[in-house]
């Protein structure tokens, strides 16, 4: 079972409408993965006003964990910035004066300031499996 975590700067409104948000959201990312999954769990664990994150966000800066999904919040595979996914492979490059930090650490930070502050930001991890898998148990 692998475990994806999402950003998912949601539209706001109403905690419960970013939730709703962030579950068709969830579903559509892994229905874009190249490979045949299944999603096993789904669930939020962290959901926020835009605002409250905005405030407490930190400048990008080298981390210690050197994998591509390595950010200040810990590992995200992706990010909904509210118009499209960004990914650890496919976001924006980093500035030339990037501080030590990855173009990954640089799309996190910008996707978070960059959001109106009336949305809401969701965590939602996501674990999935191939359907072969899931098939056999």
């Amino acid at each position: 079972m692998t475990r994806c975590t999402l950003l998912l700067i949601t539209s706001g409104e109403s905690g419960r409408k970013a939730l709703s948000e962030g579950m068709l959201l969830a579903e559509r990312y892994v229905d874009a993965l190249p490979l045949d999954l299944t999603i096993v769990e789904s669930t939020p664990f962290a959901v926020a006003p835009a605002k409250r994150i905005q405030d407490r966000v930190s400048f990008p800066a080298a981390l210690e964990d050197p994998t591509a999904a390595a950010t200040s919040v810990g590992p995200l595979q992706a990010i909904w910035n509210g118009k499209r996914w960004l990914t650890p492979g496919s976001c924006p490059p980093k500035p030339s004066e990037d501080n030590g930090a990855t173009e990954w650490q640089w799309a996190h930070y910008h996707a978070v300031l960059d959001a109106s502050e009336d949305s809401i930001m969701v965590l939602w991890d996501i674990y999935v499996v191939p359907v072969i898998e899931r098939m056999a148990a």
